[in-house]
């Protein structure tokens, strides 16, 4: 072998064992929600302690009014003698204005209702929901993003909880989704989620590991979040890092209630999903870099629940992983070293000719078993999260079949933002500095596909398109020299691969370029 063999059969063994721990683990998490039991709510009127509801805004001109007319409504449910809402808001735009005359609205009618509003916008979400906690005189906190619509019995079907636990500092409910059926993105991404709440955050439960609050459609202890250190603004993921410190540095637990739907608005395009994904990925990776050590040497925690937490915290390194398994297979094929790093590209032409193959050399004969070995482990850890995505459709009853072209670009945008989200990876791992936190446009668009171009907070072109041109460009030359080199295995791969790179690249250019520089969201609103 010579060291560029060693190096790319090193690299391939590294991805292969690390995709095999991610994709395994969709297996059982899937296999955990089978356990998955719903917690008695208590039946105890007596209980009835004081909740402020929050709603951090920041330029929400759109959907502003439909979160607050929703807030208003599980307040008045609750009692409005206990119950309160808050709107935490620190928007730069007219959304100032149109929070103001909603509030005066609902304050002449006699709910209680206030704004609150910074100088200055230090700590972004996580800087607001610290100030409005500091001045909260209420024992439980609900949060919800500017996107979602809370249903009326929210807290009817959540506070009772606390009343029963002490130990209890946070019940979660399901995303649900405003827009599902907006167009084919929307379809695909809302897949993805459903994923997440009903695979992942209800296998987790079921298994009795970390879970985390998602930042909003929860109900947090007061309490818990003062004795974690408060709301801390040093990573993007403000709340998957209380969620951990809450159950890591005091105790306490997590109830996730996965029949209780709290919808929200999706992304209805690429740039804006992939600054949504962006958010996510630097946010939680600097989550993982601040908490996994303290995390791994927690002694009230088992080697399955630090095993669980440590694929939780790092799951956006599968981006990384996917950009570096294609540049891997890319430069190999073209350089011919060998498929994955170090099998014979003459054991790929026995592939299918097994008369040749009892003639071969041994060398021969176990590259091509090695081929087969390696192409089986990677196919298993690949379909895993097939598999959860339909059992997370037919769990809600939807058809597979009339899901298919859906579940494919659920499949093309996963391995299309690889690019991006590595570029955020890195952010998270390789620098200290605190990124800002940079907004998800909403729209209120929740049906007929259209509405979305002609209304502000529209994301331009960023540079990450030269980068995933690039690749596109990268991933057709190794096309040609895998058909040159018969190196059929390689080949799917990069088909695959480059696909995605070039659906994402083209709808980030199509559904940014044609945006009216005047709708663009400026620097002073992101």
């Amino acid at each position: 072998m010579t060291f560029t063999q060693i190096l790319a059969f090193t690299l391939s063994m590294i991805f292969t064992v690390l995709f095999f721990l991610y994709g395994f683990n969709h297996y059982y998490l899937l296999f955990a929600t089978r356990r998955y039991k719903k917690p008695v709510l208590p039946n105890n009127p007596e209980y009835h302690p004081k909740v402020s509801i929050h709603l951090p805004v920041y330029n929400e001109r759109y959907v502003v009014r439909r979160l607050i007319d929703a807030s208003v409504a599980a307040v008045e449910a609750y009692g409005t003698a206990d119950a309160s809402v808050r709107v935490l808001d620190d928007s730069t735009d007219d959304t100032k204005d149109l929070i103001d005359e909603i509030v005066s609205g609902y304050q002449k009618k006699g709910v209680n209702i206030d704004v609150v509003r910074r100088e200055k916008r230090t700590g972004y979400k996580a800087g607001a929901l610290q100030h409005a906690l500091e001045i909260s005189e209420a024992e439980f906190i609900a949060i919800f993003d500017a996107d979602f619509v809370p249903p009326e019995d929210f807290l009817l079907r959540t506070v009772p909880y606390f009343g029963e636990d002490d130990t209890l500092a946070i019940v979660q409910s399901r995303w649900g989704h405003l827009n599902r059926d907006f167009n084919m993105l929307t379809k695909a991404i809302a897949i993805g989620i459903d994923v997440h709440f009903l695979i992942e955050q209800t296998g987790r439960y079921a298994a009795n590991c970390c879970q985390n609050f998602n930042g909003t459609g929860g109900v947090i202890r007061k309490s818990a979040i003062q004795e974690a250190g408060g709301w801390q603004a040093d990573t993007l993921a403000e709340d998957l890092d209380l969620s951990y410190r809450i159950q890591s540095r005091c105790g306490y637990h997590v109830i996730f209630l996965n029949d209780l739907v709290s919808p929200a608005e999706i992304p209805p395009t690429v740039p804006s999903f992939k600054r949504q994904q962006a958010r996510w990925a630097c946010g939680s990776l600097r989550t993982a870099k601040k908490l996994l050590p303290e995390v791994m040497r927690n002694k009230n925690f088992n080697f399955k629940q630090k095993l669980q937490a440590f694929i939780h915290l790092t799951g956006y390194m599968l981006h990384p992983l996917m950009l570096g398994s294609f540049l891997l297979i890319c430069f190999t094929t073209i350089f011919n070293v060998g498929n994955f790093g170090w099998i014979d590209p003459s054991a790929l032409e026995l592939v299918g000719d097994y008369q040749d193959l009892a003639k071969a050399s041994p060398g021969v004969v176990l590259d091509y078993i090695g081929a087969i070995i390696l192409f089986v482990t990677i196919v298993f850890c690949s379909i895993a999260p097939w598999i959860s995505m339909i059992v997370a459709l037919k769990s809600q009853g939807l058809s597979v079949r009339k899901n298919i072209v859906n579940l494919i670009v659920q499949f093309l945008l996963g391995f299309g933002v690889s690019l991006s989200n590595t570029i955020e990876a890195g952010k998270a791992l390789l620098t200290n500095r605190v990124w800002a936190f940079v907004r998800t446009p909403k729209y209120a668009e929740v049906q007929g596909g259209q509405g979305w171009q002609k209304k502000r907070y529209q994301v331009n072109l960023d540079s990450t398109w030269v980068l995933e041109f690039l690749l596109v460009v990268l991933g057709c030359t190794a096309i040609y020299f895998c058909i040159r080199y018969k190196n059929l295995i390689s080949l799917g791969l990069l088909i695959l691969y480059t696909v995605a790179f070039f659906f994402v690249f083209a709808l980030s250019w199509k559904q940014s370029i044609k945006v009216k520089k005047s709708l663009v969201l400026k620097e002073s609103e992101v």
